[in-house]
């Protein structure tokens, strides 16, 4: 995986195009979101939230984060037989937590502890109570040093011909220049081709062309001693 800003590197290289950092990202990003790729991967996190002076508590989102997947407490959820008093205050929770551990690696998407109420605005996660730790289960983004996503070969190319498109459209109806609105047109034709090269996956397994040759030939096309995809 590339990092972010070595599409700005091959921007510069291939149309000798210089973009501030600032306005590079927001291109970028905008030709990312396009494109529609998230290579991600689940994160398990305990933070302590702060106390809100509105009341409740909140914490703050982590950088990466795509979707949340489930906060709990870090108490487990569980009560006596008589359905009153809870686990944690029983001789027994060491057992429950004993038992909660076998249980921890069996699924990605488990997480231990009482699921708690919770709700987002804008970069931070509210809870309508003071809550001492919370468990965060959510899937993150693969990101750089600098926060922003890593790409692969692929994706720099289609995000610098993005850049390039959007640079010299701009330029074009600044200056009313046709031959410059018509490089534009041209820029644009290639940013889609690269897009939907970039959408395709960077490796396809024998299996999954084989799927995706039955849809499109016949039954009969496989032949002895041959590979079933094109090489790259």
């Amino acid at each position: 995986m590339n990092k972010f800003y070595s599409a700005i590197s091959l921007l510069r290289e291939l149309y000798g195009i210089e973009l501030d950092e600032d306005l590079f990202e927001t291109y970028g990003l905008t030709a990312w979101n396009k494109i529609g790729n998230k290579q991600t991967r689940r994160y398990r996190v305990k933070l302590c939230p702060i106390c809100d002076p509105d009341g409740g508590s909140y914490i703050e989102k982590p950088c990466n984060l795509d979707e949340i997947e489930a906060i709990t407490l870090n108490g487990e959820d569980a009560r006596e037989i008589d359905s009153i008093r809870n686990y944690a205050g029983s001789v027994n929770h060491p057992i429950e937590q004993f038992i909660e551990s076998r249980k921890y690696f069996n699924d990605s998407l488990y997480i231990p502890g009482k699921l708690v109420h919770y709700y987002e605005v804008n970069d931070r996660i509210y809870f309508t109570e003071v809550l001492p730790e919370v468990n965060v289960l959510y899937r993150g983004i693969y990101m750089d040093e600098d926060g922003l996503p890593l790409l692969n070969d692929k994706e720099t190319f289609a995000i610098a011909t993005y850049c390039a498109y959007v640079y010299f459209f701009k330029k074009g109806l600044q200056t009313k220049d046709n031959a410059t609105i018509q490089l534009a047109g041209i820029l644009k034709k290639d940013w889609l081709r690269a897009c939907d090269q970039a959408r395709v996956a960077e490796h396809i397994s024998q299996n999954q062309m084989n799927d995706i040759l039955d849809v499109m030939t016949s039954w009969d096309r496989k032949l002895y001693n041959l590979s079933y995809k094109p090489t790259r």
